[in-house]
């Protein structure tokens, strides 16, 4: 059961980072996750560079719950990624009704994240 769970919680994280690789699609897609305006090329390819960074690690994550070996490395740049945002959001402040759910949803990936890491920590210890 506790197994399934970690599993479970690393999975949640991962489709959290890896959801805005759906942004390397288009213009549109960025500019209604994040509630701005792509208004020209430079910011298009630095939001889809973005994106795909957020697959990278998502997809990390997402490996990482079907492979317990890669969680050290999966948790760092998990943890990295959302708090790095949680931390710019809360300094910078409030922008966009859209950042906010990011920003939300952030803090629901370092929960699940958190959890996660917690109990697999705990699973390899026991004798």
């Amino acid at each position: 059961m506790n197994s399934r769970l970690v599993t479970g919680l690393f999975l949640i994280a991962g489709l959290i980072n890896f959801a805005p690789l759906a942004g390397v699609f288009g213009d549109q897609i960025v500019a209604s996750a994040y509630g701005i305006n792509v208004a020209n090329a430079e910011l298009s390819l630095l939001l889809r560079h973005r994106a795909v960074l957020f697959g990278i690690v998502g997809s990390l994550l997402l490996i990482a719950a079907f492979r317990p070996t890669l969680r050290p490395t999966a948790t760092i740049c998990g943890f990295v990624s959302m708090i790095s945002f949680a931390g710019l959001y809360l300094f910078i402040g409030p922008t966009t009704d859209e950042l906010a759910g990011v920003f939300r949803f952030d803090l629901v990936g370092i929960a699940a994240l958190g959890a996660g890491w917690l109990m697999h920590q705990r699973s390899i210890k026991k004798p």
